[in-house]
């Protein structure tokens, strides 16, 4: 499977290394705004390649979106754009506004939203972590609006890396990392 990583830092770099790890990528494609990252990720193994976004998704089998969640509106709009049978998750903190923003989309249903509830304070290619989702929770959030197969391949990759699955709706997910952000 070839997979694009928009964001190659602390959580996109993790999911890269994990991904190659468990032979779930054929090919990792980093795009990433900050040129630095995009050689250093390079230069880490964290990724095969780096790619301009239209050209790493029209060669995606899966695209994971792993910016800050305030890139996170016009980039999965822009992602979805180009999609045509392509799976795209995102791993951002906050789920309401970025499902909000595509709730018309025609490709809306290509979408899975995740959050993989790991993280540090640290930031960039070089803070990948390998193993880093091993035993930890990713909820995913309204699992109803996705297609099957594309619920199904997250699921399954998720499982692969070691993770145990939560589900909420979006509002329910924003509520509850919100009251744990703010006491820890």
């Amino acid at each position: 499977m070839v997979v694009v990583v928009v964001g190659i830092g602390l959580i996109g770099g993790s999911m890269a290394l994990a991904l190659r790890d468990k032979g779930l990528a054929s090919k990792l494609i980093g795009v990433d705004s900050n040129a630095e990252h995009t050689k250093q990720a390079v230069e880490l193994g964290l990724v095969d390649e780096v790619a301009s976004l239209d050209d790493a998704v029209a060669q995606a089998d899966l695209i994971v979106l792993a910016t800050p969640v305030n890139a996170l509106l016009s980039l999965t709009e822009q992602v979805l754009n180009g999609v045509t049978s392509q799976v795209v998750l995102d791993v951002g903190s906050t789920k309401t506004g970025v499902l909000d923003a595509i709730r018309n989309h025609p490709k809306r249903s290509r979408f899975v939203a995740t959050h993989p509830m790991w993280g540090t304070e640290y930031s960039g290619p070089e803070a990948a972590v390998k193993g880093a989702f091993v035993g930890k929770a990713v909820v995913i959030c309204n699992k109803d609006e996705s297609d099957a197969d594309a619920a199904e391949i997250v699921e399954r990759i998720y499982q692969s890396l070691g993770m145990h699955l939560v589900y909420m709706n979006a509002g329910d997910h924003d509520v509850h990392v919100a009251y744990v952000s703010h006491i820890s």
